[in-house]
């Protein structure tokens, strides 16, 4: 559970993720978690006082499965639109088969040869907006370009609340960094170098835990 008020963080086991309901100017979910858990978002907002059809939007940060799987099914559900990058939008939209990522890091070695085989490379089509790219807004999230883990990555800003989505660009495991595989490793780490550069407080990471306070500066060190 985040510890951030207006931020609910649902985790999905199989793939050591979390995806989130954000309570915005509307209620947003950013990535969407594993195949088959569709109903553990939709769980979580109404916990947190949201019926299904009041939510406004779903940003994805990437195309990979464990963030991107429910997405069709959330807007059957939902009736919001999908946001993603144009790079990574065919894979969303046309069910395109994905490249599996390659090890960045040492944690890296075992990951990739796990998630290679323990998630599906195809999504269903759904349409979505192409329209996450560097410098936009969406409400009230601005849109920071992080290629690398996928050519398309986006990472987001709430910048009124100084909380940063980072979605794969970066993870909160045995410590702050990179995350363990991606498709171009050193782009990744450029990326995650960028971050560091933004005014953020806190941070909402894919994998791993939520950083409160102080979160820029973990990002630095």
């Amino acid at each position: 559970m985040s510890k951030l008020a207006g931020i609910t963080e649902v985790f999905y086991p199989r793939a050591i993720v979390n995806a989130f309901v954000v309570e915005a100017d509307v209620p947003t979910l950013v990535d969407t978690g594993t195949p088959g858990g569709a109903s553990r978002l939709l769980d979580a907002a109404r916990a947190a006082g949201h019926e299904p059809r009041s939510i406004g939007r779903i940003l994805l940060t990437h195309r990979h499965a464990d963030h991107a799987s429910n997405a069709a099914e959330l807007v059957a559900t939902t009736g919001a639109e999908i946001h993603v990058s144009p790079a990574d939008a065919p894979f969303l939209t046309q069910g395109t088969e994905q490249p599996k990522p390659k090890v960045a890091t040492l944690l890296g070695r075992g990951l990739v040869p796990y998630v290679s085989v323990a998630l599906p490379w195809k999504l269903s089509p759904v349409p979505a907006q192409d329209d996450l790219v560097d410098g936009a807004r969406v409400g009230p999230f601005r849109v920071l370009a992080t290629p690398g883990h996928t050519a398309g990555h986006v990472s987001l800003l709430w910048e009124e609340r100084g909380v940063l989505f980072t979605g794969d660009a970066a993870a909160n495991l045995t410590s702050v960094g990179p995350h363990p595989a991606a498709d171009d490793p050193q782009t990744a780490q450029t990326s995650f170098r960028r971050l560091a550069g933004e005014p953020f407080e806190a941070a909402c990471f894919g994998h791993g835990r939520t950083i409160a306070s102080g979160a820029a500066a973990r990002f630095a060190s």
